[in-house]
């Protein structure tokens, strides 16, 4: 979770907890809505953070699956083309296949298809010539995983982003919500100087900063200008 976001959350967290302490102040229908609203709010951003989690995991995973299954697919395609280089056919020739230089995944696996259907009807010649039996489906397996992956791993980053817009809605609703509670407080008899002191420092977003300077700021000396003597009469 980024800084500014944990700092909000924090001040909303500890916001609730001292109007939960002091409910009593609250106990008119539209104060329990006002708790209501900022505790759904938290429980929201609770649940979206877990969602962000698992979004950064999934994209972790599926980076991985894309990784090896490109790898593959490269060693394998690679093959094929070398042999085809071997393979003698009357009606055609498989002498001019070449894989793309630096290809994307989207390219690459738009390539891996094409080679396919261009390779299949004739590959018992390319296994007469010593290309593995089982290559051409390791291909078209690999082929599919890279896609699979590239959309899981698609999917995941627009999860997470969905996830960070939920929760800074969720929290500009809990902010309010959290400004209500203290006009209320400031607006209450003279009875509750308690409640509006810890109401304040609760809602007080990031690192507390101590007013007082800890020890005497340095003295900055500034050399003076030099200066001619006078040569001696």
């Amino acid at each position: 979770m980024r800084k500014d976001i944990r700092r909000r959350y924090d001040a909303h967290v500890r916001t609730n907890n001292v109007c939960a302490e002091h409910s009593t102040l609250f106990a008119t229908p539209g104060g329990r809505k006002m708790r209501a609203t900022l505790g759904a709010c938290l429980a929201q951003v609770d649940r979206l953070q877990a969602v962000q989690a698992w979004s950064v995991e999934e994209r972790r995973a599926s980076t991985a699956q894309r990784r090896a299954a490109r790898r593959a697919l490269c060693d394998g395609l690679r093959a094929v083309v070398v042999v085809g280089r071997l393979v003698e056919l009357d009606e055609t020739t498989m002498t001019t296949m070449r894989i793309p230089r630096m290809p994307s995944d989207a390219e690459l696996i738009a390539y891996a298809r094409g080679l396919l259907a261009r390779v299949l009807p004739y590959a018992d010649a390319f296994v007469a010539e010593g290309l593995p039996s089982d290559l051409l489906k390791k291909i078209e397996v690999s082929t599919e995983a890279l896609a699979a992956a590239r959309s899981a791993q698609t999917r995941a980053r627009q999860q997470f982003t969905a996830a960070a817009e939920s929760i800074h809605e969720a929290q500009t609703r809990a902010a309010k919500n959290v400004d209500a509670f203290y006009a209320i407080a400031v607006n209450l008899p003279a009875a509750y100087p308690e409640f509006l002191t810890k109401l304040r420092i609760a809602r007080r977003i990031g690192p507390h900063v101590d007013s007082a300077p800890t020890s005497e700021p340095a003295l900055s000396l500034v050399p003076l200008p030099a200066t001619p003597i006078a040569d001696a009469a």
